[in-house]
């Protein structure tokens, strides 16, 4: 698995390539978002473009961090998961509780300026 973080405006972006399953794959995934967390005061965007494949514990971490960001009154943002991934959050009613958008550009435009959801 690969993560490559970007900075733009008030969010910091994560490419994340690869699978994000049991084991190492999400430890990493979860080590890169503790990461943000942290060290940053950022909103963040996950960009799926590359993420071939997400089991239930890569989405329990993903629910996981959504509550820690929001915590902090900062957002998790989802940008163009595939397809499966899409049937898959909507499966689990995630697809209500995440901010999902097409494209980078998109997510960037609607969520700046916008104030997390609580």
């Amino acid at each position: 698995m690969i993560v490559e973080k970007k900075h733009l405006e008030n969010f910091t972006i994560l490419y994340v390539e690869g699978l994000i399953k049991l084991g190492e794959s999400a430890e990493f995934f979860s080590s890169a978002l503790e990461n943000v967390l942290k060290n940053e005061s950022t909103n963040v965007i996950i960009d799926f473009t590359k993420i071939d494949y997400i089991d239930s514990t890569g989405i329990g971490e993903l629910v996981g961090y959504l509550g820690k960001f929001s915590t902090q009154n900062r957002k998790l943002i989802l940008v163009n998961p595939s397809e499966r991934i899409q049937k898959l959050l909507k499966l689990a009613k995630l697809d209500a509780v995440f901010k999902i958008y097409s494209t980078e550009e998109e997510a960037v435009a609607a969520e700046s300026g916008a104030p997390a959801k609580a």
